[in-house]
């Protein structure tokens, strides 16, 4: 009985440890995919061809979790794709249209709460990793092209 007990013990604790491991990489794998440059290959417009202003030409991503995009030039801006339920609260309150999407969420000053930044993005890679898919709300979304080396 008392092997039985100590072996449930490890057992439990092993999976716990497991666990905490995928919830860390998890958000991690997503971070890697998206490390390098992007181009855009597909315009996000509206329902009247008009192309979408908040959706930049290239994107890089950085290993510090941040990011330069050719709409905002000469900044480099922090980025969150491990978002915490707080902050998908908030953000799908305020746009409807991300709900239950993977969430890219860029700070426009570092300073502010997550949960208030105005860029959010719903966002998808494709299998090979090569492909960045981008939602805004109301628009179609937007494709870029990984940038190979």
């Amino acid at each position: 009985m008392k092997t039985f007990v100590r072996s449930t013990v490890v057992l439990f604790f092993a999976g716990v440890s497991l666990a905490a491991a995928f919830a860390i990489a998890a958000p991690n794998a997503a971070k890697q995919a998206l490390m390098g440059s992007w181009n855009l290959t597909e315009r996000s417009i509206d329902a009247q061809g008009q192309p979408c202003p908040f959706v930049p030409e290239n994107i890089e991503f950085f290993g510090d979790q941040t990011l330069t995009m050719s709409n905002m030039p000469g900044n480099r801006l922090q980025f969150k794709t491990n978002v915490t339920a707080d902050e998908r609260t908030a953000i799908e309150a305020r746009m409807p249209g991300l709900k239950s999407k993977s969430l890219l969420l860029i700070r426009p000053m570092p300073q502010m709460e997550w949960k208030n930044t105005p860029i959010a993005y719903g966002y998808s890679l494709s299998k090979k990793k090569d492909i960045l898919t981008l939602l805004v709300p109301g628009w179609s979304p937007a494709k870029f092209q990984r940038v190979k080396k």
